[in-house]
């Protein structure tokens, strides 16, 4: 196995049990145990659990983004909103869908982890500012009378996603992130008229 190999192994076995356990609950030993790699390789590769936290909170993001530049193909941008819920949707359909990393660092490490607290937050705001683009430009488009604010629109999505796999996971209930984007969905429907 290749240094890269290795590096990204133990951060996805790092990710895979905090989203089950969360970051404080999840050892250093049981992450190299689950990677299949020494406490040794561990150290070479992060100088502590923090370190590795920070690279896999700006890893999830940077995969985030990656995984809507297939949208931008769309040129319509309320399509590209919709299409983008149904991306999510679909993702939360799969057997090993288990919630952001992001939302679980935030709500667990923000007093206590302020650098990974920045880098959710600068994750967030990122993901938001996108989103407001394309609500902006559908505006103009489809709704320019209209009193909302995009940017609100964006953050609503986003305070309504990460409280589905909230509410998600204490119900043991993957539906709840797909009625709750559905919902969503009829509230865009009610703003742009169509």
């Amino acid at each position: 196995m290749d240094k890269v190999d290795k590096k990204e192994k133990i951060l996805d076995s790092a990710q895979c049990l905090m989203l089950d356990k969360g970051y404080v609950a999840t050892t250093v030993d049981e992450i190299c145990e689950n990677a299949g790699v020494t406490k040794g390789s561990f150290f070479y590769y992060f100088k502590d659990k923090e370190e590795m936290g920070k690279e896999m909170a700006q890893r999830f993001s940077a995969r985030g983004k990656q995984c809507c530049e297939g949208l931008k193909d769309e040129t319509d941008p309320l399509k590209r909103v919709h299409g983008l819920l149904d991306m999510i949707i679909e993702s939360s359909k799969k057997t090993d869908f288990k919630g952001c990393i992001m939302g679980i660092f935030s709500q667990e490490l923000s007093e206590t982890h302020p650098e990974i607290r920045k880098i959710c937050a600068t994750s967030f705001n990122g993901f938001i500012q996108t989103l407001e683009e394309d609500l902006t430009q559908a505006k103009d488009k489809y709704a320019p009378k209209g009193s909302f604010k995009p940017r609100e629109v964006a953050e609503y999505f986003l305070a309504s996603f990460q409280g589905a796999m909230v509410l998600a996971r204490a119900k043991k209930d993957k539906k709840v992130v797909e009625r709750a984007l559905s919902q969503f969905r009829e509230h865009l429907r009610m703003l742009y008229k169509k």
